[in-house]
């Protein structure tokens, strides 16, 4: 059941677990024995000078004398770190990474730096690789931004913000190694900050609204309104162009019969429930979807993904809420192997002629079927084993006959016969 709400209270670090307390603006500092101001500010500020707005920020009278054990808090913008990298471990199709005014094509391997962004075009996909194991995918007709990829030398917090600025993005999160380790989303009308879980983000650029919806682990959503809200496994968030945020369960994981059959016909194609409903499909050539090569949004009975090549596959599908919200995902395994047929049928002087053509690799024979009557008869003509790809037939009594051509297809020691469907001729006599 969906809540709307135009506000929401600040999230209670309980929402997300004992441990789970989000990273803040600061990276606190215990005090020991002998710390000065001026020393951890050659140490750990960008500026050592900076030392000043700390001493300011946490109230301390004597930079040379600060109490043990005392907290002090380093605001995150005034200290150093080390660059953190991301690496493309996956490309297919026109990914640009773009840093500054230079653009070039992605590659698997390639760097990208703090600054630098990730725009794929239709039909386009990338995965990144971050140090500490989280992964970001980014799908077709997308623009994310690397807003910060830092290490900072204090406490060696991590500190990975993104910026969704057309598209979507899916994380993967490594569990934080510390408190202080900070992994953020960004769309145009919210920040999503996250300790460990697998979510997506989302902006639908028709209808202005940003999404966000959670498999694993916990969100905390800050709105631009200013108003926060929590995100738990297995719900979704949808905050409108008005700013209104509509937070409910994810739907639950779609059943689609026969998505793990052999795909064997010209066009990969999954049917769908033929509800009016919405649907998103996606395929990927592991289970986890690093390597995704498509994805596919429809509400009409069947979903295409065209003439894919052979190999083993995986499919996730999610239904769309009204919100707009896509539930959880239900994921089959198929196999791709194109063994597709096409046939005709003609008269000619003497009888009628039928013709067909197979396509697919391996050693291809052809089962030829001819019935009189209706197609459940038992097979007037019925010849297996050919590799022609004509027959001819002669002094055929007048009535309706039906007649299919099979292609037998041998490969890497597995057989399999996909056939045409029936098609109606009729004999009139004389």
């Amino acid at each position: 059941m969906a809540k709307k709400t135009s506000g929401f209270l600040i999230i209670a670090v309980a929402l997300l677990g004992p441990s789970a307390a989000l990273a803040g603006d600061d990276i606190p500092y215990h005090v020991v024995k002998g710390d000065t101001l001026i020393a951890l500010g050659e140490k750990y500020l960008l500026r050592p000078a900076d030392y000043r707005i700390v001493q300011q920020t946490n109230r301390i009278g004597n930079p040379r004398m600060i109490p043990v054990g005392k907290i002090l808090k380093f605001p995150r913008h005034l200290l150093k770190y080390e660059a953190a990298k991301a690496r493309f471990i996956a490309v297919r199709g026109g990914v640009s990474s773009v840093q500054g005014n230079a653009r070039a094509q992605a590659r698997t391997g390639a760097e990208l730096r703090e600054g630098a962004a990730v725009q794929t075009e239709a039909g386009a996909f990338a995965t990144l690789a971050l140090d500490d194991g989280s992964r970001v995918s980014v799908p077709s007709n997308s623009d994310v931004k690397i807003v910060r990829l830092r290490k900072y030398y204090l406490g060696s917090a991590l500190d990975y913000d993104f910026q969704v600025q057309r598209g979507a993005a899916r994380s993967k999160v490594a569990p934080l190694q510390s408190k202080n380790d900070r992994y953020q989303v960004r769309t145009p009308k919210a920040v999503s900050a996250v300790r460990g879980t697998d979510f997506q983000t989302r902006v639908d650029e028709t209808s202005g609204n940003d999404f966000a919806e959670v498999d694993e682990g916990a969100l905390a959503v800050d709105l631009t309104n200013g108003k926060s809200t929590a995100v738990g496994a297995g719900f979704g968030l949808a905050v409108t162009a008005k700013g209104e945020a509509i937070s409910e369960a994810l739907l639950p994981a779609v059943t689609l019969v026969g998505a793990g059959k052999l795909q064997n016909n010209s066009a990969v194609r999954f049917a769908l429930p033929g509800d009016g409903k919405a649907y998103r499909l996606s395929v990927a050539t592991d289970a986890g979807f690093v390597e995704q090569i498509a994805d596919v949004l429809s509400r009409d009975e069947s979903a295409d993904f065209g003439a894919l090549e052979d190999g083993n596959y995986f499919l996730r599908v999610r239904q769309l809420s009204q919100a707009g919200i896509e539930g959880q995902p239900a994921v089959y395994a198929f196999k791709r192997r194109l063994n597709s047929v096409s046939g005709n049928v003609a008269p000619v002087a003497d009888g009628w002629v039928f013709r067909w053509a197979g396509v697919g690799k391996g050693a291809i024979r052809y089962h030829f079927q001819l019935v009189r009557g209706t197609p459940d008869s038992v097979p007037f003509v019925d010849e297996a084993g050919l590799s022609v790809q004509q027959l001819s037939l002669s002094d055929l009594p007048p009535g309706d006959y039906h007649w299919r051509i099979g292609s037998v297809q041998f490969l890497d020691g597995e057989s399999d016969t996909n056939w045409t469907p029936f098609e109606k001729f009729t004999v009139t006599a004389d």
